[in-house]
């Protein structure tokens, strides 16, 4: 073949593929007028198929990633809006942004779909996006009974629990995990706070009859198809690839689910909870004196160590993981507490969730540290379930009769003078004895 007529055929076939891949480029922000007149801000992925997938952000809003993440469906021939709540009701990134998030708004959107002419709705998101998804979707049940469009929820690591669980105690779950019969396929990353509390969630989501695919991520952070190649661990890599085809088999998995043809049952609304908040005050909070939850783990050599054996000595229990930001930068001013009490009846425990010793020997040689206080392996997080743990880093301070006195929960600097202080008046209590 001539070369000149070589290198038309070249140009002809990246002109083509440009064409090809600007026909699946996202769409500018579209402004989307509702019924109601409000004005929704949706990034629209079209693929000119028949399932529609509705995502919400989680409360960090819309990210970088999301174009990457968005496409990646949008290639297995499924449309996807990528709803800007936060753009849309001008609100701050955070948690306390989805306070101002209307289900009713997402209902809309939900009609205004239909009209479009999908044949197939799935309604999705992550963390705190799965809960007003999950709304909205009720919602549109009770307002168009037996109109079987909306298939399914489809969530990235949902977050359901209702406000802030005092450190320590039972979570208590929103009413809408309860009130939904939808079919529901859940991604869960191991590697997630949110994984800690997935059976207790389960057994909450089929109580409104839902059928739920629960798939669990081995190795994976969440957030993890959000990220910076470069930030990712080995099993995320391969996630991250897949991402586009996992999608495109749980919707398949929902719209072979029956679609109920009414709503769920409402259940007797319960009191908001309260956000008692015990963490990013920079000081300990006290807490009701209870007594410690049993608490025996083996450490790095394969010892069992049993709390109980630590009575007659003030205990720090902290709970936490090396995949763990905020865990990781508090290290070192924990080793700097316990090297402060050195000689003294004070011992930091900590409790490692869900890595092997491995893992977390290589943790401490990269980081030229070799950890002063116990070092114990909850492997299958279930010490971490029975101390009531949602979120991580969390710290329990025992007086030396084994009872919680104090708690912190998320990063703090351990060798600040309020907490020696208060490590100090611990210790200089007598010890009680409690009955186990």
């Amino acid at each position: 073949m001539p070369a000149g007529l070589t290198a038309h055929l070249l140009l002809g076939w990246l002109l083509l593929s440009m064409l090809c891949c600007q026909s699946l480029a996202a769409a500018p922000l579209d402004s989307l007028r509702l019924a109601s007149g409000f004005d929704m801000q949706v990034q629209r992925f079209d693929a000119r198929g028949e399932t529609l997938l509705l995502w919400l952000p989680s409360k960090y809003g819309i990210r970088e990633g999301h174009q990457q993440f968005a496409t990646q469906v949008q290639q297995q021939g499924i449309d996807l809006w990528l709803v800007d709540l936060h753009a849309s009701y001008l609100a701050p990134t955070g948690r306390y942004a989805f306070d101002e998030f209307d289900p009713t708004d997402i209902e809309e959107l939900i009609g205004y779909a239909v009209k479009q002419g999908w044949s197939s709705i799935i309604v999705g998101g992550e963390s705190r996006g799965a809960g007003l998804a999950m709304q909205a979707a009720r919602q549109w049940q009770l307002r168009n009974p037996r109109q079987r469009v909306v298939k399914g929820l489809l969530f990235y690591h949902p977050y359901l629990i209702d406000g802030l669980p005092p450190l320590g105690e039972v979570a208590r779950f929103r009413d809408i995990a309860r009130e939904t019969n939808l079919p529901m396929y859940i991604f869960q990353p191991q590697l997630n706070t949110k994984f800690l509390y997935s059976g207790t969630l389960l057994e909450q989501l089929q109580q409104g009859g839902s059928t739920v695919y629960f798939h669990t991520l081995h190795g994976v952070r969440g957030g993890y198809y959000l990220r910076d190649s470069d930030l990712l661990l080995e099993a995320e890599v391969e996630e991250r690839d897949r991402v586009g085809q996992r999608l495109r088999i749980a919707i398949e998995r929902l719209i072979e689910q029956p679609t109920p043809p009414t709503a769920a049952p409402g259940i007797a609304a319960a009191s908001p909870a309260t956000e008692r908040s015990t963490d990013h005050d920079g000081s300990l909070a006290e807490l009701a004196a209870r007594p410690a939850p049993p608490l025996r783990l083996t450490d790095a050599q394969g010892r069992l160590i049993d709390l109980v054996a630590r009575r007659g000595e003030v205990v720090l229990v902290n709970y936490w993981a090396s995949w763990c930001g905020p865990c990781v930068s508090e290290i070192a001013s924990i080793q700097r507490l316990s090297a402060h009490f050195d000689g003294q009846p004070f011992r930091v425990v900590a409790v490692n969730i869900g890595e092997t010793r491995e893992q977390i020997a290589d943790f401490f040689a990269m980081r030229d540290m070799a950890p002063d206080f116990d070092l114990l392996f909850d492997s299958d997080s279930s010490t971490a379930r029975d101390w009531h743990v949602y979120a991580i880093p969390s710290s329990f301070l025992l007086d030396r009769s084994g009872m919680i006195r104090y708690g912190y929960r998320g990063a703090l600097k351990w060798d600040n003078p309020s907490v020696i202080a208060t490590i100090e008046e611990l210790i200089a209590e007598p010890r009680l004895d409690v009955a186990q």
